[in-house]
Parts: C-alpha cells; sequence; structure tokens
C-alpha cells in the first residue's frame, strides 16, 4: 500500500505561564490510502491532539518540537504557513469533529456550510455549488435536500447532524478524513448507520480515515490497523485482528478487559433479587401509571414524548430503561421526579401519589428521589467548590446542625464514592469525566435517598472509567439498599448492571423482561433492531456479520393496542 501520511517523532506541548505540560511524547506512526487507522485510549491520552498537529489547529500555547514531521505525499505539514495548510484543509484532509452541535456554525444554513467549502476550494458558483452539495446531502442520506438544505443546525437531529458534518468533509473528495469520536453521543442504531455510511464513502471514493475513539466495538467494526496511546506516547500497534487477539501491552490488556461482555452471566445477587420479585416477596417502591407527557411543537401541535407508561420499580432493584434519542426515556425520569411536571396519569411512591404534591411537600419528598445527570461537565456548578457541591443539598434540607457537621457529611460522602478528602476544596474545572461523575453521585446521596435516576451517567466516559463507575454504583446500591431507574442507549452496559430492562420506542415501552431474558430471546422488532447494532468488540466477527436488516419494514407492520405477558415475566407491546 502507498503511504499517504507518516508522523515521525510527533512531541507536543502546552504552556500555562510559566508551566510547560508535555501531552504527545514522540509518537510515529503512518496512514496508507484507503486504509482505516483506529487511533484509541483513554480521554487524554492525547488522540485529538495528535490529529489536531496534522492540521495545525492546535491553539496558540501549542508548541511541536522542531525535531517532529507529519509528512503528506512527501511534504511536510509542519513546514507549512497558515495559509498553506488553509489551502489543505478540507481540500485534501478534512476533519469530523466530535460534537457536531457545537462545530457547526448555527447561523448558517446547511447547504450554504457545504457550498462555503465547494466555493473556496473548488471555486464553483453559487448555483454549481448548491446542486454539488445537495448531491453530496443525497449521498450521505439526507432526504428531502431542497427543504433540508435551508435549514439549520438545531433543525436536524445527533444523527443527522453527524451525517452533515461527514457531507461537508467529504465535499472535495480529499485523500484523508480525521474522524474524531464521530459516534461517541450517538445512539447504537444511529451509530450502526453512520459507521456503515463511513465505510460505504470509503469503498466509493478511496480515502484513508483515521478514526478517534475509545470504543474498541467501533474499532473492531471499522479499522485495518490500531494504534493505541497513553500518556501520550504509542504504547502499541499493529492490525487489529492481531491487537485484539494477542494484546501485547499491560494497557491494551486493560482496556480490552474493560469492555463490557454481553455474554456474561448475571450475578448470584442479581438472580436472586429476580426471584424475590417474581415471587412476590419484594415491595414495589415506585408504580407509573398511565404516565403521559407532551410537548408544543409546531403551531398548533403537540407530540408525546411519554404515552401513557405503566409499570413498576421494586426496592432494591436496577430497572433498566433503554431506546435511542427521542424515544422518551430521559422525559420520562425527569417527569417521574416532576422536573417536567406530568400532563396525566399517576406516580406512585410508597402508594402515594407525589404528581399532587404541593411545592412544600414535594421539597420534603426530593431527599428520597434523586437524580444523576447526563453530563458531568456541564452539571456541576463551575464557580462553587466541591465541598458546597455537595454540601448545598444539606443546607436546603436542613440535614447538618452546623458547619462542621455539614464538612464532616461532605468529607465522609467523598470517601463513599472513592474521593479524596483534598478535593473537597477544589473545582468542577480540576477533575477528569470519571471524577465529576463520582461528585455527582456523592451529591446525590448527601440526602440519604431511597431512589435515584441515572441518566446517561456513563455515555461521557471511556470504556474504563465506566466500568469503575458501574462497579462504584453496585457497591453503593448493596451497600444504601439503593433503587435504581438507569436510563442510556449503551446496551452492554445496560445489560451489565440492571436486574430488568425495558424498552422505549416512540414514548411506550415495547417491551420489559429480566435482562438475562431481554438480551437472549428479543421479541419486539424495535428491540432486535437494537440488540443487532451493538458493535462487537470482535474483528473477526464484525468482518463477517451482516447489515441491520429490514427491521424498519418490521416496525410499520407491527402495530399494537395492548402490552401483553407473552411468556412467564415478559411483556411485550403486540
Amino acid at each position: 500500500m502507498n503511504n499517504l501520511l507518516s508522523i515521525q517523532n510527533l512531541s507536543v506541548s502546552f504552556s500555562t505561564g510559566s508551566k510547560v505540560s508535555q501531552v504527545v511524547s514522540n509518537v510515529s506512526f503512518s496512514v496508507h490510502a484507503g486504509e482505516t487507522l483506529g487511533l484509541v485510549g483513554e480521554s487524554g491520552s492525547g488522540k485529538s491532539v495528535t490529529a489536531r498537529s496534522i492540521m495545525q489547529l492546535l491553539s496558540p500555547n501549542a508548541h511541536i518540537h522542531p525535531e517532529s514531521s507529519v509528512v503528506y505525499l512527501g511534504k511536510n505539514l509542519l513546514e507549512y504557513s497558515e495559509k498553506e495548510m488553509r489551502a489543505i484543509r478540507g481540500k485534501d484532509i478534512s476533519m469530523i469533529f466530535q460534537d457536531p452541535m457545537t462545530s457547526l456554525n448555527p447561523t448558517m444554513t446547511m447547504g450554504k456550510q457545504i457550498t462555503e467549502t465547494l466555493r473556496q476550494h473548488e471555486g464553483l458558483s453559487e448555483k454549481d455549488a448548491e446542486v454539488r452539495a445537495k448531491e453530496i446531502m443525497q449521498h450521505v442520506g439526507i432526504t428531502n435536500v431542497d427543504y433540508r438544505y435551508t435549514q439549520y443546525a438545531h433543525e436536524f437531529s445527533g444523527g443527522m447532524r453527524q451525517r452533515m458534518m461527514i457531507a461537508m468533509a467529504l465535499a472535495c473528495n480529499p485523500s484523508l478524513i480525521i474522524a474524531d469520536e464521530p459516534t461517541t453521543a450517538l445512539d447504537v442504531t444511529i451509530q450502526a448507520q453512520i459507521l456503515e455510511l463511513l465505510k460505504e464513502i470509503q469503498a466509493t471514493f478511496g480515502m484513508a480515515i483515521i478514526l478517534i475513539t475509545h470504543d474498541f466495538g467501533v474499532v473492531a467494526n471499522m479499522c485495518d490497523n490500531v494504534v493505541v496511546m497513553k500518556d501520550g506516547h504509542v504504547v502499541e500497534q499493529g492490525d487489529t485482528v492481531s491487537v485484539f487477539q494477542n494484546p501485547q501491552h499491560d494497557y491494551t490488556k486493560m482496556l480490552l478487559a474493560a469492555i463490557p461482555n454481553l455474554q456474561k452471566p448475571k450475578s448470584s445477587a442479581s438472580l436472586k433479587k429476580l426471584e424475590e420479585i417474581h415471587a412476590g416477596k419484594r415491595d414495589v417502591l415506585l408504580e407509573i401509571s398511565q404516565l403521559q407527557k407532551e410537548f408544543p411543537y409546531g403551531r398548533n401541535e403537540t407530540v408525546r414524548a411519554v404515552d401513557q407508561l405503566s409499570f413498576k420499580i421494586y426496592r432494591g432493584e436496577t430497572l433498566g430503561l433503554v431506546g435511542e434519542s427521542g424515544s422518551g426515556k430521559s422525559t420520562t425520569g425527569r417527569t417521574i421526579l416532576r422536573l417536567r411536571e406530568p400532563d396525566n396519569g399517576e406516580t406512585l411512591y410508597e402508594g402515594f401519589d407525589i404528581n399532587h404534591l404541593k411545592p412544600k411537600e414535594l421539597k420534603s419528598m426530593r431527599k428520597n428521589m434523586q437524580m444523576i445527570f447526563q453530563d458531568p461537565y456541564a452539571s456541576l456548578n463551575p464557580r462553587m467548590k466541591i465541598q458546597d457541591i455537595i454540601g448545598e443539598s444539606l443546607d436546603i434540607h436542613g440535614l447538618a446542625k452546623n458547619r462542621k457537621e455539614r464538612n464532616a457529611r461532605v468529607l465522609e460522602l467523598l470517601e463513599l464514592v472513592g474521593l479524596d478528602a483534598s478535593f473537597a476544596q477544589r473545582f468542577p474545572h480540576e477533575f477528569s469525566g470519571g471524577q465529576r461523575q463520582r461528585i455527582g453521585i456523592a451529591r446525590a446521596l448527601a440526602v440519604n435517598p431511597e431512589f435515584i435516576v441515572l441518566d446517561e451517567p456513563l455515555s461521557a466516559l471511556d470504556a474504563s472509567i465506566q466500568a469503575q463507575i458501574v462497579e462504584l454504583l453496585e457497591d453503593l446500591q448493596q451497600k444504601l439498599n439503593l433503587t435504581y431507574l438507569f436510563i442510556a442507549h449503551d446496551l452492554t452496559m445496560v445489560k451489565q448492571i440492571s436486574d430488568r430492562v425495558a424498552v422505549m420506542y416512540q414514548g411506550k415501552i415495547v417491551e420489559l423482561a429480566d435482562a438475562e431474558e431481554l438480551f437472549a430471546n428479543p421479541i419486539h422488532p424495535y428491540t432486535k433492531k437494537l440488540l443487532s447494532a451493538i458493535p462487537i468488540p470482535d474483528p473477526v466477527y464484525e468482518a463477517t456479520r451482516t447489515a441491520l436488516g429490514k427491521t424498519d419494514e418490521e416496525l410499520a407492520e407491527y402495530e399494537g393496542h395492548s402490552f401483553q405477558e407473552v411468556t412467564p415475566n415478559h411483556w411485550v407491546y403486540c
């Protein structure tokens, strides 16, 4: 294969005042024409900095060591001026960024953002650029392109925005695309569609791809070769099959060991819980009956995000709630806690309907019911120290007699979630994602709740950190007899932590069963679609697996009117 890109001895540091931090050290690897190279490692390993060095998109306080080289088609890009690099970016080397919502211009229509690239690099007229832009939009699976061309980023779903990012990257037929975590925030089915789209595009245009990810299932599905990074160093590289089947470095072994295993049987503790639930020996902690929530849509229309839901959560269990974005999962969790007011239905907590509580009564009830939010970066107040973030709820509910008792309780909670007492005096920006999520858990536990809604608590974390948080949540559940509603689109993690699983589709629960039973014997076509889209961390298997199948057509035919028990403890909407 031809050598398209060769990185040799790349070292990058950042200066902050008098402090210099080395973040990439002597990184070397090559990318061949038509190849997909996986660049993997945990957050902070130097993956994105390495990729941005190729494009020279680093911040002004970055310093690249003079012995470093990034050779593209025989020319060292590190010697190029900014003007010369502008001619390369988008035309020869394109980048798909991790978060399309923050990468797309909110003030420009989606179509104009593509034509801007075409007019800049290809010199096309406005009319010809529009024709070409619509062709590219169709190629990446955007329908009704005449209408979509005039829309803005906020009018697209997450998956559609990512398709538009791919369309922009493809506009000038580059020979190399750098995809920086292109599927991290996407549902498993949308992720499968995006990965399939990238494969099709690569087959059609013959471009090379550098795929930055921490998901080894995605690596197995997409990559020919893998480069593993840790603390700014390359610790292992080779063809994907060899790295998966015979990893050499302990760090690679650790990353692979952290991948949730769908074949792993449930623990004896989980099986005992299920036996007690089915035998009627566990109390119902929360019973949802005909819960409904609608939102305005357009001028005179509404969309029913939660459509007459009815289910029970038993004391001490973890009920997983899964489905794609827009299925109603998060709205269900927030409506149960009355962070969104329900339009109809009952939420019975220990037999008492909390939907009719007055504000003062609801405030008291919140001690029993807490929430851990999806984004540990956005859910903590950046202006408050950790001591005050956790201690705030103690103040609100009067759970500490004085400041000394309050601070002692904060330190106790930090220890409970595996954090050092010294962290109490620091601010959120001084912590990693996993540490911030532990702080969010400590905040939720401060008021001694019985029930916690966990809304996508793992989606922003690396696989190894996810495994640590799951282990922590399971340990806390046993120690404190907690009950969880675990909302997620990562089905492998859901199976690992959940005792029972409910599947949501268009505001309804379409299937509910024990976790083991649901994954082994899915009945509803939508459940089958979700499970078939899970990327398996096995490159040999991924090379032979088939596409998702015609589950959309099956769904259209699967019109039902009731939720029925088709086998013992396995309920399906049919």
